[in-house]
């Protein structure tokens, strides 16, 4: 685009007259036919030239650049390696890949990828699961004490995550370990959950393991009128599948009854009517289905001995695959750790899951409560490292159990026959809570990206893609929210190394290329920005920056080390040039001064009104020689181009990915940088950020988003840092690195607060 008026009158100068010198026999054989004006003239004019016949046509030829486009175009080479930017980031991505496409094995056991890893399923069925020193409840005191276990966690069905908030949703196969119940949970397991039913025909149980190996059991059985009953015997186990309780000694109301019923022949099924799925009565042995001891989840284990104390009943379990326990190096002292497989926790599900569950307190002991973990990871918190794995860092449950709502205690259905209401209770509390991590506001729910970028600039990713579908009201790996709002408050915003704004205060959406995905953080290239209105800085630096070390990493090049700096409300660029991208073969200073404007809502355009090289003005020259800047020095890049004498900016695509789409309302040069301000979107749903928020933060809510190897549907994420009292930096490739020097807490509602103070300020 040629724009002989963009230039201001400058006088003409001769200070080039030692290169014109050494120029005039290339400039020679050259065909021009330019008008010069004076001896001066002409040997500033000889540097400006080619020395070859095929400049004539470059510096008559007005370019067409396609600002979109991903290649260079032009005088610059077809094709060209990647900035060294998007190729650290893709090598990094790779490396995560791999990682999520791992397949865990340890101790001997392992597990299979059965289908296609997707953003939002690693395609493996099923978790190792490690535990050593872990006072494991389902609810309350109804549990057991691992001393050490190696299972599988099975999903319940198949292709769906295993869910923490659900304990219907899995089945655990125990290959491995040793366990105790001692009287506090026998009595939990027989007083709460065996016998706790309408039309019982037993009540108030209490059960003591005793030194010697005998069991203790007293309460009441229904004889018209209840009556007092104790019964004192032996544990054993008749199958793999069934444990054995046998009476060899009753006391009825305080009176011995063993020799009446041996002289009446009348066993202990003759007295009590005792016949439910878990345990019936049969002769003088109380027969209990293992697997069904305990309220789900399932559990599927083999009893290879027990042995009796005042302690408790300890039970080795051996289903005979695993020789011994090899623990994985990451193994925490104490604590459980999982492997593999989707697993679910509230909003949040790692993929391909490397969690340890560790207590906070190392010197008491760790009270692990299934149906209140919500409670127990509220107060507590979880770190990564940059690969993804997690270490959540939770109080005993003892420590919160005073803030747990633990519903009133109901007995179960008689048509059950055993205390069903536990079970009813906590899925009533998982829908209640369902209701909360699924809510989405009308307005977001239809939200769109109504001024999505044109199909040419979306590609799908290859062996990415998913087929946008309606997701089912209890899918897991879905939600309702169809775009990831996000808001950003008073952060200094890095979009890699030193690029990126001080964002004053913005809104926009985070809009997946491909619909029916999750927006992937670690993958730029895989969803973009879309600006719904406010406004940023740009320091100068970090223009710099985009120009050093994005725009002109290739070689040959024209440009090269800009500075940038305002004069005055204009922006003044001082750098080095060589002709033609190689004549001369030294950088030549330069300088130029000019304006930066908003040409429309989409483009930049930086206008020159004077230009110096070798502190020489050379503006009037050029102007009368009618030669554009684009002919002497051809510069094109995705995002930004020489036009004529104008440098024009794409804003959608000049910066590394994600792609940025805003409607530019006004550029203005200031002291701090360059000033851009959005138009804003009449009507669309933004984020609103929680009304405690921070004085610098990033907000995202909506829409189900990937960070880590952790899905997050329906976010609600905030992301802060504690140590810092002014802006925060937020480096969106970096953000890995910069989140594992932090914490992340989970609020009862799933919502994720993220602090990126290193831990231990």
């Amino acid at each position: 685009m040629k724009d002989k008026g963009a230039f201001d009158e400058e006088p003409q100068g001769n200070a080039w007259a030692a290169h014109a010198r050494r120029a005039c026999v290339a400039v020679s054989r050259c065909n021009w036919r330019v008008p010069l004006r004076a001896g001066a003239a002409l040997l500033s004019a000889a540097v400006v030239m080619s020395p070859c016949a095929a400049a004539t046509s470059t510096m008559n030829a007005e370019p067409t650049v396609d600002l979109s486009e991903s290649s260079a175009s032009g005088a610059q080479a077809a094709s060209k390696p990647r900035p060294a930017i998007e190729a650290a980031k893709a090598r990094q991505l790779a490396a995560e890949r791999s990682i999520a496409a791992r397949v865990p094995v340890a101790s001997g056991m392992s597990v299979k990828r059965s289908r296609a890893l997707t953003l939002r399923d690693s395609g493996i069925d099923g978790s190792l699961m490690f535990a050593r020193d872990v006072d494991f409840r389902v609810t309350g005191d109804i549990g057991f004490m691992i001393h050490d276990m190696a299972a599988t966690l099975v999903p319940a069905r198949a292709g769906e995550p295993i869910v923490f908030d659900d304990p219907t949703s899995v089945v655990i196969d125990v290959h491995r370990g040793e366990v105790t119940l001692d009287s506090a949970k026998l009595t939990a397991i027989f007083n709460r959950y065996l016998f706790s039913y309408e039309s019982s025909p037993l009540r108030n149980m209490r059960v003591v393991p005793q030194d010697g190996g005998s069991l203790r059991i007293t309460g009441e059985m229904r004889r018209d009128t209840w009556v007092p009953i104790v019964l004192s015997g032996s544990l054993a186990m008749r199958s793999a599948d069934e444990l054995v309780f046998h009476a060899n000694h009753v006391e009825v109301a305080g009176v011995a009854a063993d020799r009446l019923m041996q002289a009446a022949h009348v066993k202990m099924a003759d007295l009590l009517k005792v016949q439910t799925p878990i345990a019936r009565l049969d002769g003088d042995d109380v027969v209990m289905q293992v697997a069904k001891l305990t309220p789900p989840p399932a559990l599927r284990m083999r009893i290879a001995s027990i042995a009796m104390s005042a302690a408790g009943v300890r039970f080795t379990l051996d289903d005979g695959t695993l020789p011994r326990i090899d623990w994985p190096a990451n193994m925490p002292a104490r604590g459980m750790l999982l492997q593999g497989g989707d697993v679910k926790f509230m909003r949040s599900m790692p993929m391909n899951i490397d969690m340890a569950l560790t207590p906070i307190d190392a010197g008491a002991p760790f009270v692990l409560d299934l149906y209140h973990y919500r409670e127990q990871m509220a107060a507590g918190y979880f770190t990564f490292d940059e690969a993804g794995a997690l270490d959540v860092r939770l109080p005993s449950f003892s420590a919160v159990a005073g803030t747990a709502k633990e519903p009133p205690q109901e007995i179960g259905r008689a048509s059950a026959r055993f205390n069903d209401s536990l079970i009813r209770a906590q899925q009533a509390s998982l829908a209640a809570a369902r209701l909360v991590w699924q809510h989405v506001p009308q307005s977001a729910q239809s939200a769109s990206a109504a001024r999505a970028m044109p199909v040419s600039l979306r590609p799908t990713l290859p062996g990415r893609g998913e087929a946008a579908r309606t997701p089912a009201p209890n899918d897991e790996r879905h939600s309702l929210a169809n775009t990831a709002l996000i808001h950003v408050e008073n952060v200094d915003f890095y979009v890699a190394g030193r690029i990126g704004f001080h964002v004053r205060s913005l809104d926009a959406q985070l809009v997946p290329k491909t619909r029916g995905q999750p927006v992937d953080l670690d993958d730029p290239e895989q969803y973009d920005i879309r600006i719904l209105g406010g406004e940023v800085v740009e320091p100068w630096p970090a223009m710099a920056a985009l120009f050093n070390d994005y725009l002109l990493d290739y070689e040959p090049r024209s440009l090269n080390d800009l500075h940038l700096k305002p004069m005055d409300g204009k922006l003044e660029v001082t750098g080095g040039i060589k002709l033609w991208n190689h004549f001369p073969g030294v950088w030549l200073p330069t300088t130029m001064s000019g304006t930066i404007v908003a040409r429309d809502e989409r483009h930049l355009v930086y206008q020159p009104t004077s230009v110096k090289v070798l502190g020489v003005p050379q503006a009037a020259l050029l102007r009368a020689l009618d030669i554009p800047l684009a002919s002497l020095t051809p510069f094109a890049r995705k995002g930004v181009a020489l036009q004529g004498n104008e440098l024009v900016f794409d804003q959608y695509t000049v910066f590394p990915p994600p792609l940025l789409q805003g409607r530019l309302a006004s550029a203005t040069v200031t002291d701090d940088g360059l000033v851009l301000t959005f138009r804003r979107e009449t009507g669309a749903a933004l984020a609103r950020a929680p009304a405690n928020a921070a004085k610098s933060y990033v907000w995202i809510e909506s829409g189900d988003v990937k960070m880590f190897n952790s899905l997050v549907t329906n976010a609600r994420t905030f992301i802060r840092d504690s140590s810092n009292p002014g802006a925060m930096k937020f480096d969106l490739y970096g953000y890995r690195r910069d989140v594992s020097k932090g914490t992340v807490r989970m609020g009862a509602d799933g919502a994720l607060n993220v602090d990126l103070a290193a831990r231990g300020k």
